[in-house]
């Protein structure tokens, strides 16, 4: 099997050069469900997980492979034991659910983000939600693409483009439908052999609907949604990669809930890059926007330029990443106290062997 189908290119040969010295095989993880892969190889298809050594050595949950990653892989007898995580190109993610201060890899090794909002209603789409997405798009090193999607159910398209548009930070953006199609050639300019698109976005905003029309066959499950607030039931339980016809490779994953932000006040300078603008013209450099005087930010909200529904966004966000900076600082530091005591237990369990 041709490697090249699944992605494989000159980035990912260079980083796994010296695992092939340790006589291991490249492999893309194609499905995940509970830390068992499916992994698809020169020699075929097998279902691995990880090693003894790679539990006892990974940090947190981010370090252990997911949907997307090329892995080194050791082939036993129809048994492959994952070893190593081929470093990522790219990576999606955010802040895990719950109170664990810990990232989430969505979709690893994405060349096209697609970014599922849907114009049915309900929490479907909003401004905020596309600021959201975007400031962790930017960040993970693949190139956002919004979708405002089921355009069949909504009288309004212009309107919600117009809004996208205010606040789409120069991501491209297509009206779609799965059901009448449109918009759906214009994603083929996407659709190139080698490449990866992952789709993500609320749950019932239509991903695996769009998927489907774009594979030309259902192959993933759809539903409906509640009718008292138009929230998705989720149709995609785990997260699968498709390897399409003309080549293209289409990464569908449940659908999120809620996008917690991760990573630092750095990632939010692209998709707020009015507001970057502004602020360097402020006459201090570590202006916080908050009644300085001499303020770009200030007067551009006051001139209308600006609009404060964003900024306030911002701010909000701002706060948020600031605080989950604090938090990693502290458990980075324990995660690296705790790796080398595994390490130390792990190479004592040898010597007793």
């Amino acid at each position: 099997m041709n490697l090249d189908k699944w992605g494989w290119n000159s980035f990912f040969e260079e980083n796994f050069r010296i695992y092939g010295e340790q006589n291991l095989k490249p492999g893309r993880i194609v499905r995940e469900s509970r830390h068992i892969y499916n992994v698809e190889t020169d020699s075929g298809q097998y279902k691995a997980q990880v090693s003894g050594h790679y539990m006892y050595t990974a940090l947190n949950r981010s370090e252990y492979p997911t949907i997307g990653d090329w892995v080194a892989l050791r082939i036993e007898n129809d048994t492959a034991i994952i070893e190593k995580l081929v470093e990522r190109k790219s990576a999606f993610s955010r802040k895990r659910a719950g109170i664990e201060i810990e990232e989430q890899i969505i979709a690893a090794n994405i060349d096209y983000l697609f970014l599922v909002f849907g114009l049915d209603g309900g929490r479907n789409f909003s401004s905020g939600a596309i600021e959201r997405f975007l400031t962790r798009s930017w960040d993970s090193g693949a190139q956002p693409v919004i979708l405002l999607n089921k355009s069949d159910l909504c009288e309004n398209v212009d309107n919600f483009r117009i809004e996208a548009e205010a606040v789409s930070a120069g991501a491209e953006i297509f009206v779609t439908s799965a059901l009448t199609g449109e918009g759906l050639t214009e994603l083929g300019t996407f659709m190139r052999p080698g490449k990866t698109i992952a789709f993500t976005g609320f749950s019932g905003v239509g991903k695996s609907a769009l998927i489907n029309k774009l594979c030309g066959v259902d192959l993933l499950k759809t539903g409906l949604q509640r009718e008292h607030d138009l929230k998705g039931r989720h149709t995609t339980t785990t997260k699968e990669l498709l390897c399409l016809e003309n080549g293209a490779i289409l990464i569908d994953s449940p659908g999120i809930k809620e996008l917690q932000l991760w990573g630092s006040e750095e990632s939010l300078a692209n998709s707020f890059d009015d507001i970057s603008g502004f602020a360097e013209h402020c006459r201090f450099k570590d202006c916080s926007h908050s009644g300085e005087p001499g303020c770009a930010v200030q007067e551009a909200l006051s001139s209308g330029e600006l609009d404060h529904r964003r900024f306030e966004n911002y701010k909000d966000m701002q706060k948020e990443l600031k605080y989950l900076e604090s938090k990693q600082n502290v458990r980075m530091a324990l995660e690296e106290k705790s790796k080398w005591k595994n390490i130390a237990k792990f190479q004592k369990s040898l010597k007793k062997r």
